[in-house]
């Protein structure tokens, strides 16, 4: 459940807002949508930039210096670990595995305005379950479950690096084999995906 604010002018000091009305929102990107059903690990973002919650996420090698456990946003077939999800309710990783109070940034610095996890920061990464996710396109239960792995927001409004979408566009996305929309959305928009990381396989468009 949400809150949502309206913005109230007051003449005296002591006065208080009186009007908070509610909004109920299925989910946020990244959310986990089934708790019974829910693999997660944690790794390290060393990535240089926030990590966007709802993402699939990479093993990050380059440099070769990074944590064992680094991850950045898939950018394309292998080495692909799950997807960023949206706590911070951590299992430990060897090193440091704490987070940092009201790090910076929180938002991706693409212009997508998504929330992730900061760069130094552990995350998060489910590699099996349901979990909201953003898809630039219209869904429906048995269309394909594409990724993009670089900008395509420029032609389509809101296909941002690791968001999600069911048509294929060449050098821009990968069909993943073994995931399924469980629910459907009529225009870009939140929508559950079930991911099951070690049954998969990946395409390239």
């Amino acid at each position: 459940m949400a809150i949502t604010f309206t913005p109230t002018s007051v003449s005296s000091p002591s006065g208080v807002q009186g009007s908070y009305p509610l909004e109920l929102v299925a989910g946020h990107e990244g959310m986990v949508a089934d708790l019974q059903y829910c693999v997660t690990r944690s790794f390290r973002n060393q990535s240089g930039a926030a990590l966007p919650f709802g993402s699939f996420v990479a093993t990050d090698n380059t440099p070769v210096t990074n944590d064992v456990f680094a991850v950045e946003l898939a950018g394309g077939v292998t080495n692909i670990q799950g997807l960023a999800i949206s706590t911070l309710t951590f299992e430990g990783v060897s090193g440091s595995s704490t987070y940092t109070p009201s790090p910076s940034p929180l938002y991706t610095a693409d212009g997508s305005n998504r929330m992730g996890y900061p760069d130094t920061q552990t995350v998060n990464v489910l590699s099996k379950g349901v979990v909201w996710v953003y898809s630039a396109e219209a869904v429906v239960l048995g269309d394909d479950v594409r990724f993009f792995i670089q900008d395509y927001s420029g032609s389509l409004t809101g296909a941002y690096q690791g968001r999600f979408g069911v048509s294929a566009v060449a050098a821009n996305t990968v069909l993943v084999t073994g995931a399924r929309w469980v629910s459907e959305t009529t225009a870009a928009g939140l929508v559950m995906l079930e991911v099951d990381i070690p049954a998969q396989t990946y395409s390239a468009d």
